[in-house]
């Protein structure tokens, strides 16, 4: 590939960036439209039907996933009956490089780069996508503060036969350490698989070492499949609560024990990444038209934190039955069943009828609840302050629904003096 001209229009540089097992990653220069590029490639020495398989299949995800947040597809073609796919060239620096520069990263970063991370994984979520590899060497912060997610080579899409069946029996999907538990057992994965990729990616920028880790490959997954998940905040204590508490529960070994979505993970941490401190030699501190562009896009409501005019149409029927579901698991003492359940029926609801709906409430206040049976206190707490403002933009201040929500809190407040 080194001095390669490909397709007579993409000129590449001698040596590559990047090489694994699988391909390679070049630097080239597009001589049609005069930008630099790059060019990921299979190794020859490895290439076989199966991995030209998977490579195509990354590129058609790539390219299926359209957000600012994931680098664009320019060109999918072969040459001399060797795939190559060219990609848009992303400036900045892995995750894994600022975190060995920046020690600590500040927390409100790591909020800010959570965030984009999550929103990324809301539009992998709504076409069914699962990366499989979220860590921090795949992703890249820019030098406008945006982030870009990389490398899907080892994605999935949900009931979708092109995609479902590419690796090898026995290959091992994810990296230790970041992978889910049910990557590690050849579990059925879905989009709580990259939940816990982000939660180990959080505790890495957080603390600038993985979650769980041992002397050897077999004691990092005993670790990971035995032991309860750790707490950043054991290694950093002046991580807010709301913070430690969402990687802790994005690092459950359960699935169902992690957020419902990647939602609700955007939705705490969005309110953390304020007043973002400078990172010398990773962001820049002058004038950006990625930030300008982004500042103004950012004045539109964002999902859930606006709160329009409700509409009125009662709930459909479907949704009744899901309530007495979720009614029934909780009186059966299946708690955070019924917590997930609540919130999946107030997203639904949400995307139907609008944020401001006071069903949309209810439900988001049962699944706080819930946590409180289950010993999670700081968690419900922190839910229902979150909800508490979302009902005081809807409906004002002196809503007895919000009055009768603060005057909950304030109890639970009083009875757990340790939470916030």
């Amino acid at each position: 590939m080194a001095d390669a001209r490909l397709k007579d229009r993409y000129v590449v540089e001698r040596l590559p960036l990047a090489h694994n097992g699988m391909g390679e990653v070049w630097k080239a220069w597009d001589s049609r439209l005069n930008r630099h590029v790059i060019v990921k490639t299979i190794n020859l020495a490895a290439m076989d039907a199966d991995l030209v398989r998977r490579f195509r299949r990354e590129a058609l995800l790539t390219a299926q996933l359209d957000h600012p947040g994931v680098p664009t597809v320019y060109d999918l073609d072969e040459h001399d009956g060797r795939p190559y796919l060219v990609l848009q060239k992303i400036k900045g620096i892995t995750l894994t490089d600022l975190t060995a520069e920046q020690d600590p990263l500040p927390i409100a970063w790591v909020s800010a780069i959570g965030a984009q991370i999550s929103s990324v994984l809301i539009a992998a979520q709504q076409i069914g996508l699962v990366h499989r590899d979220l860590k921090p060497s795949n992703v890249m912060l820019e030098p406008s503060g945006a982030v870009k997610v990389l490398d899907f080579g080892v994605a999935v899409v949900r009931d979708d036969n092109r995609y479902s069946r590419i690796t090898r029996t026995g290959e091992s999907v994810g990296t230790l350490g970041y992978m889910a538990p049910e990557q590690i057992r050849d579990d059925p994965t879905d989009h709580r698989t990259d939940l816990y990729g982000l939660g180990a990616t959080l505790f890495h920028l957080l603390t600038t070492q993985p979650p769980f880790d041992g002397a050897t490959t077999m004691t990092t997954v005993r670790h990971q499949l035995e032991d309860p998940p750790p707490r950043p905040s054991q290694l950093r204590p002046e991580i807010p609560d709301a913070l430690d508490d969402l990687v802790h529960a994005l690092l459950a070994e359960r699935p169902e024990d992690r957020p419902a979505s990647a939602l609700e993970v955007y939705n705490t941490l969005a309110p953390l990444a304020g007043n973002l401190p400078p990172i010398p030699g990773a962001v820049s501190d002058g004038v950006d038209p990625v930030r300008s562009y982004a500042a103004i896009v950012g004045q539109r409501p964002a999902a859930r934190t606006a709160a329009p005019s409700p509409r009125t149409e009662p709930p459909d029927v479907n949704a009744d039955e899901a309530a007495r579901q979720a009614e029934q698991l909780y009186t059966a003492g299946e708690y955070r069943a019924a917590a997930r359940r609540w919130r999946q029926l107030a997203e639904q609801h949400e995307e139907r009828y609008g944020p401001g709906h006071p069903q949309v409430f209810d439900w988001r206040q049962s699944a706080a609840r819930a946590h409180l049976p289950l010993g999670e206190h700081s968690r419900a707490i922190r839910l229902l302050d979150a909800l508490l403002e979302q009902r005081i933009r809807a409906d004002g201040p002196d809503h007895p629904a919000v009055l009768e929500l603060r005057q909950e809190l304030t109890r639970l407040r009083a009875e757990h003096p340790t939470t916030p």
